[in-house]
């Protein structure tokens, strides 16, 4: 008997673990989102000819522009990963565009792995787009 009680103490601490683990988990992606959408960021360097902005929508689309100098206007769907934004899009050629940043504060951080970049302006592995 004393087995079935320590089972059964043991099997309920791990379901209120895991339900706690599931919460933080939601705080933390709301948190985040909270950080991120309805709002525009803007490149630490020089855009093309002007700042090279990203606005993050509540709608879970963004858009992005290089600059007065450049002829694109680019957007698609943004999903959040924990702390990853991945902003998907599609190119002039059809290849999807993907790119990828670590929400940092107030500060998007750009990481080139697995990142496709952008159209005039090469985004280097940690530079940062700053909320406005």
């Amino acid at each position: 008997m004393k087995k079935w009680v320590q089972l059964i103490v043991t099997a309920m601490c791990l379901i209120a673990l895991a339900a706690c683990a599931g919460q933080g988990d939601g705080d933390i992606r709301s948190d985040i989102r909270s950080q991120i959408a309805g709002k525009s960021f803007v490149y630490e360097k020089e855009g093309f000819g002007s700042d090279f902005t990203i606005e993050i929508k509540d709608d879970n689309t963004y858009s992005y522009y290089e600059g007065v100098l450049s002829s694109i206007i680019g957007g698609g769907k943004w999903e959040l990963d924990g702390s990853v934004l991945c902003l998907l899009g599609e190119g002039e050629s059809d290849r999807p565009i993907q790119n990828y940043f670590k929400v940092d504060g107030s500060d998007l951080v750009f990481r080139a792995e697995k990142s496709s970049n952008f159209v005039y302006i090469d985004v280097s592995d940690g530079e940062r787009f700053h909320r406005q």
